[in-house]
């Protein structure tokens, strides 16, 4: 069993990490999340620890077995991912990809039988979610007590497109936010809502999300 392995980054996509170790070029799938943020920290060309979950791909009927191995940046997402998966029709890579937004938030979503957040996420449809609900509701509210810094995903790179996103950026400056934490708050409120066309908009959104129910 593989848990952690610590290495030299040598690349990273979307979807996996290649960790030398001592000479050893490790595979780790990957969520878009962690992507991201080795990418924005500079990680590649440099020592990361990532700890890992090691599964077999495939079935013995169809006799070809992969090892695969899946890493996360901290054992508390890799125990949460470790939980999804426990899911019917959640497989690894589904959960990979469906684990778009922070732990914390699909947690707070589990809690609250938040349905049309989980709903948005890719590889989850109406059932999956009821499956979700029945499988972890009550299981996950540590998750969602995450605190911010252990959980913000590396959005802060990602210059925002629209120019009411830049306002509303500056609307949060002038409130005192960090310049990142603005970003993220821009960034989580218009992954969540995609209608919204304007910075009072997107500044009302942001509102509402601080004021939603702590678990």
């Amino acid at each position: 069993m593989i848990e952690r392995i610590t290495g030299k980054l040598i690349f990273v996509n979307e979807d996996v990490a290649l960790v030398d170790v001592s000479g050893i070029t490790y595979s780790v799938m990957i969520t878009r999340a962690v992507g991201e943020r080795l990418i924005a920290k500079g990680k590649v060309g440099n020592e990361v620890t990532m700890y890992t979950m090691y599964y077999i791909e495939g079935s013995m009927g169809m006799g070809n077995l992969f090892p695969r191995l899946v890493g996360f940046l901290n054992k508390t997402d890799l125990e949460f991912f470790s939980m999804l998966i426990t899911v019917p029709g959640l497989s690894v890579k589904r959960s990979l990809k469906a684990l778009t937004i922070p732990v914390k938030d699909m947690a707070r979503a589990i809690e609250l039988n938040d349905t049309e957040t989980l709903k948005k996420l890719p590889e989850i449809g109406g059932k999956t979610v009821q499956k979700i609900f029945v499988e972890l509701k009550g299981k996950v509210a540590k998750f969602a007590l995450l605190r911010e810094d252990e959980i913000l995903y590396a959005v802060a790179n990602k210059c925002p497109e629209e120019e009411y996103q830049r306002e509303a950026i500056e609307i949060l400056l002038q409130l005192q936010y960090k310049e990142s934490e603005a970003e993220i708050l821009v960034r989580r409120a218009v992954d969540k809502r995609h209608d919204i066309t304007s910075a009072e908009e997107l500044i009302q959104e942001i509102f509402r999300n601080q004021l939603s129910p702590k678990i």
